[in-house]
């Protein structure tokens, strides 16, 4: 073949394949976003996805040698308020980054939420330092956080292998007895931990929330959050949910359709708000009638039994 139609036939074919490739892109996003129904007016789930009122910051944490340990977003603190603490688990691979938007929203309903920079967090390690952390510069008298944190409000919530260590977190080490609530999210079957990594739910002492999404069959399916909830012990609050149209990464960058619930079940769990009660508590709950959630189930949750 002459020079000059090889190169003309390289080009075609890396412009084919270029063309291709953006036209996937485009697809899935239409599917992403296709598949996050809308939230019903006036909803709880809805006033809980919006913003909340606080201006936000954002503290970056590193080591002596300068490597980063954890990253930090909190409200804006105005004179001596203290905040609740949301603990996060990163799914397998990921960092602060790929949840960016959904920490900062969190931050604006008056959190502090703290993620380490670790890629592996499903035994739980990594969680509770990060705990461990924000309780010894709310002790520290020249921190940005001193007496800054409500230290008997700490909520965990993890996402895939961070949904993993959460619930070791809580169950596996000694500061998890200061954990409230556990947040399971595309929690995955057994099958997929490594064996530091295996968890078990019938040691959960706090209420424990599993969200789950209808489109995430092969890693965290319906069966395998329902086992996480019929294993849970008899006496702990526990609730489940499958958000219609989520895939496994769902919650990444903003939250998608685990947003509103989230937000509202940290806000009933950690600072009592009675009106986040009302999505959660009983048979007649908001979410138990929702139609943008599948599979939703719930135990001593007020008026529900098994």
């Amino acid at each position: 073949m002459p020079v000059l139609k090889k190169r003309k036939w390289m080009l075609w074919v890396s412009t084919l394949v270029l063309i291709v490739a953006v036209s996937i892109t485009i697809f899935m996003q239409i599917i992403i976003h296709s598949n996050v129904p809308e939230l019903a007016e006036g909803s709880i789930e809805q006033r809980y996805a919006q913003q909340g009122s606080h201006s936000v910051k954002l503290e970056e944490v590193k080591s002596s040698s300068g490597e980063a340990l954890f990253r930090v977003y909190y409200p804006a603190f105005q004179g001596d308020e203290t905040y609740p603490i949301i603990s996060w688990g990163n799914g397998t691979d990921a960092t602060p980054d790929r949840y960016d938007e959904l920490f900062t929203h969190l931050a604006s309903w008056g959190f502090i939420v703290i993620d380490s920079y670790s890629k592996t967090t499903g035994t739980g390690k990594e969680i509770v330092g990060a705990i461990d952390y924000l309780k010894h510069e709310n002790e520290r008298a020249n921190s940005l956080f001193y007496q800054k944190v409500q230290i008997e409000h700490i909520g965990a919530a993890g996402h895939s292998q961070g949904s993993t260590g959460v619930i070791n977190a809580h169950t596996n080490y000694k500061s998890g007895s200061l954990i409230k609530t556990v947040v399971s999210i595309a929690l995955p079957d057994l099958k997929h931990c490594d064996p530091e990594d295996v968890y078990d739910t019938s040691r959960i002492t706090v209420p424990f929330f599993i969200m789950g999404g209808t489109r995430d069959f092969l890693i965290s399916p319906v069966s395998t959050n329902q086992l996480a909830l019929h294993s849970s012990n008899a006496s702990t609050p526990v609730m489940m949910g499958m958000a219609k149209g989520a895939a496994h990464t769902a919650i990444e960058g903003n939250g998608g359709n685990h947003r509103g619930y989230l937000t509202a079940w940290m806000r009933y769990q950690l600072l009592d708000d009675q009106e986040a009660m009302k999505a959660f508590h009983g048979d007649s709950s908001e979410m138990m009638l929702n139609t943008n959630w599948e599979d939703v189930i719930q135990a001593n949750m007020g008026e529900s039994d098994w």
